[in-house]
């Protein structure tokens, strides 16, 4: 899409500084100058690391899932496995996002192996933060351990049926992390558009069809 006024370009940034840097968080304070000729004094950024997670489904199609505390809601939440991307996940013959969604899922939940296809790509909060998120549809995961969780993590993992949890979204009775809900509906519109990169998904195909239209 082309701007024929040229507003919509690039700011212009005169200064920058860290302002706050440790082992979790970076914030960087911009002095910016925008297409208008407007100042913007100071602009926070968040300077985050890449996030993956991964839609994984078992071979009888069971969606694993987990529940977890979240501080700053203050609530325990159903969500998808996942988390950030880390140097070392690009050190072999793997995507450095799938690589990190393999090892998140073991780590958290202790499903592994299978098959992983990429299915979105979205910035979280691309005016505040400088991160990317990648979502894989993980197909045949299985139980290859426990848990191997940080000391600051705790973790219930269960399994769900997928059509029913994009049900419960779509009403409001659950509620997740949009990265993980935006996953989910790729995950479900990549099995029923393009079912041909999915194979073994028929029968949940059907399941969805027959759950999103009411049947």
């Amino acid at each position: 899409m082309s701007d024929s006024d040229g507003r919509l370009r690039p700011w212009t940034v005169s200064a920058s500084r860290m302002t706050f840097a440790d082992r979790w968080l970076r914030v960087r304070t911009d002095h910016c100058l925008t297409a208008d000729g407007v100042e913007i004094n100071p602009y926070h950024v968040i300077e985050s690391a890449d996030w993956t997670c991964v839609v994984p489904l078992t071979p009888d199609l069971r969606l694993v899932l987990v529940r977890e505390y979240r501080h700053a809601r203050g609530i325990v939440i159903t969500g998808l496995p996942g988390g950030i991307v880390e140097p070392a996940d690009g050190e072999g013959i793997l995507s450095t996002a799938e690589a990190g969604a393999r090892r998140e899922l073991l780590e958290e939940t202790g499903y592994g192996g299978g098959r992983f296809v990429p299915i979105l790509t979205v910035y979280p909060d691309p005016a505040n933060q400088t991160n990317v998120a990648t979502a894989f549809l993980a197909l045949e995961v299985e139980l290859k351990g426990a848990q191997a969780l940080d000391s600051s993590e705790a973790l219930d993992v269960f399994l769900a049926d997928f059509p029913t949890v994009l049900k419960q979204l779509s009403t409001g009775e659950i509620r997740m992390h949009a990265v993980h809900v935006a996953a989910l509906w790729s995950a479900a519109a990549r099995i029923l558009l393009d079912a041909d990169s999915v194979p073994g998904s028929a029968p949940l195909r059907e399941q969805l069809l027959t759950t999103l239209a009411g049947r």
